[in-house]
């Protein structure tokens, strides 16, 4: 029912105007929802409270059909605002395409990057294994080296005491020899012994005592060539170390190396692979020719 009495909306309080007035409430309301759907956007003109159907394309800017006749905009050129909106929206996408073609390179790139830390993990857990192996034989070398030359020293140290040791039993055999002569000739000498059997016996005893034995004699070169064992090892081994490096090979750089090329554990060889290598796009590698580079360059020389 439409009531006869008019009431405020805000006090409830009978009304003597015919028209109400403003419900300032809802006025309220209705500018903060506004507010709220866009805040920083009004899509009316704040100064004429027209609703905004053009754009100036000159100030760059929508406006109101009232701002376009007024003289702030003369002679700029305007257009519908829906035309302006969806030539910007085209703007929009191709800028839009751009960053997401960027995104994706980025993208690979990241994955590129990834690939490559794991790759270099596994060059290091390569490269360390090959040293292990290459200095594993200069050790095993070496051990074979110090084992030699500590047996030849000790065959020596055995000969040399063997001599002397004969030596020894050579000269107890002759105390021995001596001390028994020594002790005929003193009891032959002693008191109790007559002058008849002294006599008889005197130039037997005299030979004896007289007898030319040699006196003994330190052996030559008796002790052990300490100079002979010493003398150059260190050189001694190092020439014959480079017996287990037969060339000079060239260590091939595998940084370098084309996609279809497969390098050996050692570096010093390759062969050609029908399938592509998954390996890093780095700048150093070839890509047009498949080739791959010397990790340090010589410029003469035969090399294997």
């Amino acid at each position: 029912k439409t009531k006869k009495v008019r009431q405020c909306p805000v006090c409830w309080r009978r009304s003597s105007r015919d028209e109400p007035p403003c419900n300032l409430v809802l006025k309220n309301l209705c500018e903060s929802f506004t507010a709220e759907s866009d805040p920083g956007f009004e899509e009316v003109c704040s100064l004429h409270n027209e609703k905004l159907k053009l754009f100036c394309l000159d100030e760059e800017q929508p406006v109101c059909v009232v701002c376009r006749d007024s003289e702030k905009h003369l002679s700029h050129r305007f257009r519908p605002i829906n035309e302006v909106v969806s030539s910007y929206k085209e703007q929009l996408k191709t800028a839009l395409k751009s960053l997401e073609e960027k995104l994706k390179h980025i993208e690979n790139n990241k994955r590129d990057c990834d690939k490559t830390i794991q790759l270099i993990k596994t060059q290091a857990e390569g490269t360390e294994w090959q040293i292990n192996k290459e200095f594993k034989k200069l050790h095993q070398f070496l051990r074979d080296e110090e084992e030699a030359s500590i047996t030849a020293l000790r065959k020596d140290e055995e000969q040399k005491s063997q001599k002397m040791k004969e030596k020894l039993e050579e000269m107890n055999r002759q105390i021995s020899a001596l001390s028994d002569t020594i002790k005929d000739i003193k009891e032959k000498m002693m008191p109790h012994t007559s002058d008849a059997s002294f006599l008889h016996r005197f130039n037997v005893t005299l030979e004896r005592a007289q007898s030319s034995q040699q006196d003994p004699q330190m052996l030559s070169g008796a002790l052990i060539d300490v100079a002979g064992h010493l003398r150059n090892l260190t050189f001694r081994v190092w020439k014959k170390m480079q017996e287990l490096v037969r060339c000079t090979p060239v260590t091939l750089d595998p940084n370098t190396a084309n996609t279809y090329l497969i390098l050996s554990d050692d570096l010093t060889s390759l062969r050609r692979s029908e399938m592509h290598q998954p390996v890093p796009d780095n700048p150093e590698r070839f890509d047009k020719y498949t080739c791959v580079l010397g990790s340090e360059g010589f410029n003469s020389g035969t090399h294997f």
